[in-house]
């Protein structure tokens, strides 16, 4: 970090390399132009994932880390997103980029980022099929204040990089884990939302869980509850039987915790990691991915560890357990067999009809744009609502 005293450290460190270099000529000191100075580090969390959306577009995501490494705050003012080549595909700036521009672990929209303090930008590349690069770049501004005395140190207000490899493999082809009309995906990829922005540290990594996780509720008219929506049972889909997405063996599960009560979170201080996924079923559908099913009803699952499942069937029934506002199931992929330090996998479903899409949301009445159109093999975007098979 430079500090206030960074002309004296300098003149220290010179000092002592020309003293520790006795009887050899000095070295000229370089201006940094061919690297300029920066007030930011730019990296990324891990390589990007790209899904097929029900839009018909490919989704690529995948989140940026940016340290502060000035004395006073940093604020981004734009970041293009770019080919090998330098071709920009795509800029943001704004709005869009002050609300993917994120404190790490609470989610909120951080507007600076504050001396020696890091944030995650995330990243939603959206391209027409076939388009996908192996790798993106970046260029990234930002500012600060003009009064800063230490101003004249940085050399440029733009970064460059960083380079991010695209796993451009295909996404995991599934069946529906519910079935039956009106299921929406409240929370989801692609936009920053509770699930788009979870970041959990694990030791030398960050983990992103919940990228492509779905919150599936159902609605029923424009309302996904009955009355005040305090009890589970005046959602009327409490109780919908889970199915197995794919055929699989069971790695771990946990039942028998009771359920929430609708709009109240569990206290955090009694809650322990194991606790936040309430009742919950983890099965292993290939090599590292494990398919993820979360607040199930008490005494609703059906399987046992080390069962091996068959596609379609019954795992156990949608419930309100664990760190759950109200009745739904937390559905996802992960690529280690843990839920909150695994990453998330991006998914495809076979086949569904997009019956509309949530264009806003208060008080459990929800405004819908309808829509008519089937699907086949693609991800169920943030704020659609599907029938399912």
């Amino acid at each position: 970090m430079l500090t206030r005293s960074f002309s004296l450290v300098l003149a220290i460190a010179v000092a002592a390399t020309i003293g520790g270099n006795a009887g050899r000529a000095a070295e000229p000191v370089g201006t940094g132009a061919a690297e300029p100075s920066t007030a930011i580090m730019v990296s990324s969390f891990h390589r990007a994932h790209v899904v097929r959306g029900d839009d018909g577009k490919d989704h690529v995501e995948y989140d940026l880390l940016v340290t502060n490494v000035f004395d006073g705050p940093v604020t981004l003012t734009a970041v293009d997103v770019t080919d090998a080549a330098g071709k920009v595909l795509m800029h943001v700036d704004g709005d869009i980029l002050a609300r993917a521009t994120q404190a790490l672990f609470g989610q909120e929209p951080a507007k600076a980022i504050p001396a020696s303090g890091s944030v995650a930008v995330e990243v939603d590349l959206i391209l027409p099929p076939g388009n996908i690069p192996p790798v993106v770049s970046h260029r990234i501004a930002y500012d600060f204040p003009p009064d800063d005395p230490l101003a004249t140190v940085i050399g440029s207000r733009e970064v460059t990089g960083p380079e991010v490899t695209v796993d451009t493999r295909q996404a995991i082809a599934i069946v529906s884990p519910l079935s039956g009309p009106g299921w929406a995906s409240l929370n989801g990829c692609c936009v920053p939302n509770i699930h788009r922005n979870v970041r959990i540290a694990a030791g030398t990594r960050i983990a992103t869980p919940e990228t492509f996780a779905i919150d599936w509720i159902q609605v029923r008219g424009d309302k996904f509850f009955e009355g005040d929506g305090t009890a589970n049972d005046q959602y009327p889909y409490f109780g919908a039987e889970v199915k197995s997405v794919a055929e699989g063996e069971v790695i771990a599960l946990r039942d028998g915790m009771e359920e929430s009560t609708p709009f109240l979170f569990p206290p955090k201080s009694v809650l322990k990691p194991e606790d936040y996924g309430g009742n919950y079923v983890l099965l292993r559908i290939k090599p590292h991915v494990y398919a993820f099913y979360a607040h199930l009803q008490p005494d609703s699952i059906g399987v046992r560890v080390g069962e091996r499942v068959n596609t379609g069937a019954v795992i156990g029934k949608l419930g309100n357990t664990g760190n759950s506002t109200n009745p739904h199931l937390h559905f996802g992929l992960l690529d280690r067999p843990d839920f909150l330090t695994g990453n998330s996998v991006p998914f495809i479903i076979d086949g569904y009809e997009q019956t509309g899409v949530v264009t806003s949301e208060n008080a459990g009445e929800l405004k819908i744009k309808p829509i008519s159109r089937a699907v086949q093999s693609a991800y169920p975007l943030v704020y659609g609502i599907a029938t399912l098979r």
